[in-house]
């Protein structure tokens, strides 16, 4: 056998033309797989709009246990970002109940969305929003509980023509805008619409517009630093509030003041009708639902001062219950330094009730607040 040559490579290496080989075929690979992506992106499958619709809605499906469809044609463009067009969208619970309907969804995406690297949304825009607000709730009420750290980022939330319906009544020509909410960044909301009343008593309809300027945080999911501007005309009264709001399990801290009492309100005894100094109020509420919650409210205007605990729902009962007790489930006091009823000037005035089902609650039902 004759020996190796002594320039011969080591067994272990790799001649140079074979290494030179090796890159040129790696860099080929690369130009080949970003040629297959390319022609993956560009084939009619990607611009077939129904199927990338009938894809995104069977993702949504998964993701919320409720049936996303819709009737009609879509249409889809990926430039210069990724766009969908949802026609006649219906989303509806196991039970076959309809929780939101739209006449159009419009949903854009970034590229990094789609690559995985981000969960954003660019603009999301919906025209003739219907809700069953019921139904929506029974749905939120069923999922479990979460932290809502992983909420996307939305960049622009338009909602044109919308309604948002109760048993009650409902909220029509619902027109909304948030143009970004993002955790851990101020968020400007604004809400108008007209409420009417669907009951057998069909009270007249009246405006209402809602401002909210807050930062969203999570774990749990809730707005600090909250304020709020309400107005609107009937019942609605005029209100500018600060605070905090924690949606699960409830919490709610806020003062603020009314600016003007409604005359759809009953009406103040003297001096208190006649005084230009706004109401001020404090309110906190603790408990599962904004409803349920222990609920303690103060209200002061000069000199005069009312404070009130119970929860919102045993209230309402008491209002809708015809063979009800003659006294309100509340606890109360009011400590009026003048008053005039029925022509009667009275000075000095205390008012106390005391309801013992309402302090039992406050005791014992009411959760700590979140820290």
């Amino acid at each position: 056998m004759n020996p190796a040559p002594a320039d011969a490579p080591a067994p272990s290496e790799v001649p140079p033309p074979t290494r030179s080989l090796l890159r040129r075929s790696l860099r080929v690979l690369g130009v080949v797989a970003a040629l297959l992506l390319v022609v993956a992106l560009s084939s009619p499958w990607w611009f077939n709009a129904r199927r990338v619709a009938d894809l995104a809605l069977a993702q949504a499906d998964s993701a919320t246990g409720l049936d996303w469809d819709y009737d009609g044609e879509p249409a889809l463009r990926w430039r210069p970002q990724p766009w969908l067009s949802l026609p006649d969208l219906q989303v509806r619970d196991a039970s076959g109940q309809s929780i939101l309907a739209a006449e159009r969804l419009e949903i854009a995406l970034p590229w990094s969305t789609l690559r995985g690297e981000s969960l954003r949304v660019d603009a999301l825009r919906i025209e003739a929003l219907d809700i069953d607000l019921d139904a929506a709730m029974a749905w939120w009420s069923a999922q479990p509980a979460s932290d809502a750290a992983d909420l996307p980022r939305l960049d622009g939330l338009v909602i044109t023509r919308g309604r948002v319906r109760w048993a009650e009544g409902a909220l029509q020509d619902l027109e909304l805008t948030l143009p970004r909410f993002a955790l851990g960044e101020p968020m400007a909301l604004a809400l108008r619409g007209n409420v009417v009343d669907t009951t057998a008593s069909h009270r007249a309809p009246f405006a209402l517009a809602l401002q909210i300027d807050a930062v969203p945080e999570a774990g749990p999911l809730r707005l600090e630093g909250f304020a709020i501007r309400l107005d609107g005309t009937g019942p609605i009264a005029p209100i500018t509030a600060k605070g905090r709001l924690q949606f699960a399990p409830w919490a709610l801290d806020a003062s603020g003041e009314i600016a003007a009492w409604p005359e759809a309100w009953p009406a103040l005894p003297a001096p208190l009708s006649t005084s230009p100094s706004p109401l001020a109020f404090t309110l906190a509420q603790q408990g599962e639902s904004a409803m349920a919650a222990h609920t303690a409210l103060s209200l002061k205007q000069d000199m005069h001062q009312v404070d009130a605990e119970g929860t919102p729902e045993a209230v309402m009962a008491w209002l809708e219950d015809a063979d009800a007790a003659a006294l309100p489930p509340l606890r109360l006091r009011a400590a009026l330094p003048e008053v005039e009823l029925d022509g009667v000037r009275l000075e000095g005035v205390t008012i106390e009730l005391d309801d013992p089902a309402a302090d039992a609650t406050g005791a014992a039902d009411a959760p700590e607040p979140a820290r």
